[in-house]
């Protein structure tokens, strides 16, 4: 069984509902992210369980993040690696796919001033989906962290560039996925271990926008 406490961000509600209920067999996995149980409730809820837990973090997470969430999240990360569960913490990048809400923002053209030059590692959805798909059907061990990320670095504006390859969307369309003042404070991640650990080959950005477009 997997069990959400709480109202977790985005987008940790929509790659939820793309896993198959089935895949954690008889495990118990307590999900834990930005927006789900925190503080007392989150001491309630690891006292009454022993349930395996899956942290869903996102790049950037760090004690001396700028962006509260970051901190919010390293914080939860701790907790978590405190508990004495089996647990898997991942740190989610930048998600993009046809219908993800930052590739519907960049469709729009966003001006982005200074903020095209922010490098970042775009990962597709559906990379993402399969690792959490092999965390829970126990093709990868529960153990340690791992960024999830592409393995292309681009610029937003070099993202922008390729999304304006599809039509162009009203302004307003989609969603900055995570906030841009986390992307930010992104800095390049090494891939390895996540690929090496779910036996993975992420998918280039570069090669997905064409089908997109």
């Amino acid at each position: 069984m997997i069990r959400v406490p709480g109202a977790p961000d985005p987008p940790v509600p929509r790659l939820l509902a793309r896993i198959d209920p089935r895949s954690s067999g008889g495990d118990d996995t307590l999900v834990l992210s930005a927006g789900t149980a925190e503080g007392a409730a989150l001491d309630a809820l690891l006292a009454e369980s022993r349930s395996r837990i899956l942290m869903l973090s996102a790049l950037g997470a760090h004690p001396d993040a700028r962006a509260p969430r970051l901190r919010g999240l390293w914080n939860l990360e701790e907790r978590v690696r405190c508990s004495g569960r089996a647990s898997l913490t991942l740190r989610l990048g930048p998600i993009v796919g046809a219908d993800s809400p930052l590739w519907l923002r960049l469709r729009t053209r966003p001006h982005l001033g200074r903020d095209g030059d922010i490098l970042f590692n775009p990962v597709h959805e559906d990379d993402v989906v399969e690792t959490l798909s092999r965390a829970l059907d126990g093709r990868a061990r529960w153990e340690g962290w791992y960024a999830v990320a592409g393995p292309e670095v681009l610029t937003l504006s070099e993202a922008c560039a390729l999304a304006a390859r599809s039509q162009r969307l009203p302004s307003g369309a989609g969603a900055w996925e995570p906030p841009l003042e986390e992307i930010r404070e992104h800095r390049i991640p090494e891939l390895l271990p996540w690929t090496e650990h779910f036996a993975l080959e992420p998918s280039r950005t570069t090669e997905r926008a064409e089908r997109w477009a």
